[in-house]
């Protein structure tokens, strides 16, 4: 025999099950939270990783010991004239001499493009023209005006797959002048796009002092 509740015992029995609904949405939201969470760690992980300068080859632009972010890049596919790349140099055997694998520089050419310096000047003929253009680069830093001009290259054609990059700080990088004293690591040729191991934004230097107490 079902039997009538009185008012007080329906308002106690609607403010439990208010009470347990309540319950269940904190739980829920709690939940949300933590996937949420979960998924930015996943995606940050997965996207940014760390880097610390060793030496000078990017001076002023990068700091010996410097610490920064760089975005993962799947074989420099995401990769532009100008960027600051981290390239993977360990699977050549001229390179065993770099104890960590890694190489810090400044992406200057990719395939199609010829590239070559005259009086301390950079020059790239982009791929599909037949003129060169001056590289405006600010971020260059030479040594002297003498050593400027003794920086001078022949052309280089930046062949399939290939890339051209340079040290900003031209009197004191190794780098893809293969033929130049000082030069590349490799004998005789460039590197591979594909070694392109990560990319250091713009705002990861920007932001760099703010960002390394954050993440190191």
């Amino acid at each position: 025999m079902k039997m009538d509740l009185t008012e007080s015992e329906l308002y106690e029995e609607r403010y439990r099950l208010k009470e347990r609904r309540s319950t269940m949405r904190f739980f829920m939201w709690m939940i949300l939270f933590i996937l949420f969470i979960f998924a930015i760690r996943w995606y940050w992980t997965s996207t940014f990783g760390g880097v610390v300068i060793d030496g000078s080859s990017m001076y002023p632009t990068l700091q010996h010991k410097q610490k920064l972010l760089m975005k993962y890049s799947s074989e420099g596919k995401e990769v532009r004239r100008g960027d600051i790349i981290v390239v993977y140099v360990g699977s050549y055997e001229e390179c065993k001499t770099v104890s960590s694998g890694f190489l810090i520089k400044r992406l200057i050419a990719i395939e199609g493009d010829t590239v070559k310096c005259v009086d301390g000047q950079v020059y790239v003929m982009y791929q599909g023209t037949d003129e060169y253009e001056p590289l405006n680069e600010p971020y260059a830093y030479y040594r002297s005006e003498a050593s400027k001009l003794e920086y001078d290259f022949d052309p280089y054609v930046v062949g399939e797959g290939e890339i051209f990059f340079l040290g900003d700080n031209r009197n004191n990088s190794m780098d893809s002048r293969y033929e130049q004293p000082k030069g590349s690591h490799l004998t005789d040729g460039l590197y591979k796009q594909k070694d392109i191991y990560g990319i250091v934004p713009d705002w990861a230097i920007e932001y760099q002092s703010i960002l390394e107490k954050i993440f190191f």
